[in-house]
């Protein structure tokens, strides 16, 4: 029998593992949901959330029930939430602090209570070693998930003491559906093609999937990107033909008329650009056409792998460089 979580699709083996080890009264109190970025992590753990509480279909959740409705509306007592208050900040050491306190009394609803650390690596080694004995001894029926896209950023003490559940990238169809679903209540809903497109550069993670359906910017990129390639093909002429070149013209077209920020605005359209350039030059090394109206550019396998190395390396120092169209010539020089 398959088994299928509230609101969570692929991951079938990562299901059944959770659930029978729920059926079987031995699911781990500390889980460590790896993956990458966009393929339904903090989706698997609210649906773990159903299947602990779920009363209609113990160890796999209904969908359908108060406590299900609840635990999707983020409403339900049994199922909290640990995330910075902004993306990309830390959480609070008098949040971690308090979260312990506040354990000692649970499970507050049912007989069982799950917290989630969102994403884990925001918590930091302070607010760990706060929480380090209620992770180690929590009360009977207390688990925690910790949500990481890396092995690397969790505490070694951390590690050793959880359970690590790896997730892999979603298959097209999943992240067709999932990206269906999250944008037809958009404003502007983006054409099938456009989904298609989306799901095509995801490389299996819904999340980036439904970020790129909805983004504005993505046609001005693929055009930079088209010209970025012929220009590596092109050499010098093209690289340093100046403002009034295709290459730049298609630079200024992506930064967009920004009156201030222009720095932080071109560092954001390299990164996008990097990205789609990864992601077209390992659609060339599986042997495809890379990305629509991008020209395919090196054909030899140890070129392409070359080239890879070149705009990771560039997408990498873009904290570290402040003018990223030197940064992005420079490049470009290296690859003509």
């Amino acid at each position: 029998m398959t088994v299928q979580f509230p609101g969570v699709r692929g991951h079938a083996q990562a299901q059944a593992r959770l659930s029978r080890a729920i059926t079987r009264d031995q699911l781990h109190h500390g889980l460590i949901f790896v993956g990458p970025r966009g393929v339904g992590k903090a989706t698997l753990a609210r649906g773990l959330g159903a299947a602990l509480h779920c009363k209609e279909a113990p160890a796999v959740g209904c969908g359908s029930c108060t406590s299900c409705r609840r635990i999707a509306a983020g409403t339900h007592a049994g199922v909290e939430w640990l995330a910075p208050d902004e993306p990309g900040g830390r959480v609070k050491i008098e949040h971690a602090r308090a979260l312990a306190h506040r354990l000692e009394m649970a499970p507050f609803e049912g007989d069982r209570h799950l917290v989630v650390f969102d994403p884990a690596d925001a918590i930091g080694e302070a607010g760990f070693n706060a929480m380090l004995k209620t992770i180690e001894e929590p009360r009977p029926g207390v688990h925690f998930v910790m949500i990481v896209t890396g092995l690397d950023v969790l505490l070694p003490t951390i590690l050793s003491r959880c359970l690590t559940v790896r997730l892999g990238r979603l298959e097209d169809a999943d992240v067709s559906a999932i990206v269906a679903a999250q944008v037809e209540s958009a404003e502007t809903p983006p054409t099938a093609e456009r989904i298609d497109l989306a799901v095509g550069l995801a490389g299996g993670s819904a999340g980036l999937a439904v970020t790129l359906a909805l983004d504005p910017t993505l046609d001005a990129s693929l055009a930079l990107l088209s010209q970025v390639v012929g220009a590596a093909m092109a050499g010098p002429p093209a690289i340093f033909g100046g403002n009034k070149s295709p290459l730049w013209q298609s630079w200024d077209h992506a930064v967009g008329p920004v009156k201030t920020g222009r720095p932080a605005r071109e560092r954001a359209t390299l990164r996008q650009l990097c990205e789609l350039w990864l992601l077209h030059l390992r659609e060339r090394l599986r042997g495809r056409d890379g990305l629509p109206g991008v020209p395919p550019g090196a054909t030899e396998p140890r070129a392409i792998l070359g080239q890879l190395d070149r705009v990771q390396a560039l997408l990498e120092s873009l904290g570290r460089n402040p003018n990223v169209r030197l940064s992005l010539e420079q490049t470009l020089l290296s690859l003509a």
